[in-house]
């Protein structure tokens, strides 16, 4: 977005969800072109979206003229409670047709598999097609040919795919218990992900020392669209086998506590024209 020279607004997404009168508000102050919202195991917090926030999420967006993006990337990633339904299914008929659905099978089956999907109203899939068509003409065939009978049998593949991450999440959290106390998190109701508050502003320092023992992680500021936000936290995923995830755990603790402090990150001036 900011490549594009857009403007971009962000509503706070913390351990207990998102605060939807803040949103509400900056929905009518900013009135935005379009919203990007993960509400099913947001990435990185794992938040998922009470169904009344959903509903006035539609509604605030519909009022303002903006287009609505929901990424249901990992909505099927379900691992203690049941898979929420569409939020565009939620509004009234007529309601949600401001609303572009996106998935893919990156999250349920492999990450290298980048087959995805968009729904959305007739005329928007129309002018959406002449873009892609304008832009790289198609995706690989191959991959969508693989991604077929991976989609029908979903039913069968989806619950062993559930259960394995749940012994992972369980694993990470704790490989995390044993090696880092001092950190604290919140096990999310699915996603792939957890949300780990390192207790001081040394996130991308961390993570550098990490790199250099071995282990990339995705340092906190990355997830922020405001330089110098959750530079507190680490997102580490829960996607790798027990013993991988207890030995990147253990050399991260090792790079946190290695007798060398970490250098806090420092807020420069920041400044918008």
């Amino acid at each position: 977005m900011r490549h594009a020279r857009l403007r971009t607004a962000s509503i706070a997404v913390s351990d207990t969800g998102w605060d939807m009168e803040i949103a509400e508000s900056t929905l009518r102050q900013t009135v935005p072109r379009l919203a990007y919202v993960i509400p099913d195991f947001h990435n990185p917090t794992g938040a998922l979206m009470p169904e009344e926030e959903r509903l006035r999420l539609l509604t605030a967006t519909r009022r303002t003229g903006t287009w609505l993006v929901v990424d249901e990337t990992v909505a099927d990633m379900a691992l203690d409670v049941p898979a929420p339904a569409p939020l565009a299914s939620l509004g009234p008929r007529g309601g949600a047709d401001h609303v572009v659905t996106i998935g893919s099978l990156s999250k349920t089956h492999w990450g290298g598999l980048r087959v995805g999907w968009v729904r959305a109203t007739e005329k928007m899939i129309t002018e959406l097609t002449a873009v892609r068509v304008g832009a790289d003409m198609t995706g690989s065939v191959l991959d969508q040919l693989v991604a077929l009978p991976l989609l029908e049998g979903m039913d069968r593949t989806l619950p062993g795919r559930l259960a394995e991450l749940r012994g992972r999440r369980a694993a990470l959290v704790d490989s995390l218990q044993r090696y880092t106390p001092e950190w604290s998190w919140q096990v999310p109701p699915g996603g792939l992900s957890l949300w780990v508050d390192l207790g001081e502003p040394v996130s991308s320092a961390l993570a550098e020392r990490a790199a250099a023992a071995g282990v990339h992680i995705g340092r906190g500021a990355r997830f922020g669209v405001d330089p110098g936000t959750f530079e507190h936290r680490l997102r580490i995923p829960y996607t790798l086998p027990a013993d991988r995830l207890d030995e990147g755990v253990r050399r991260l603790a090792a790079a946190f506590h290695d007798g060398v402090p970490l250098p806090p990150a420092v807020r420069r001036p920041y400044w918008v024209a």
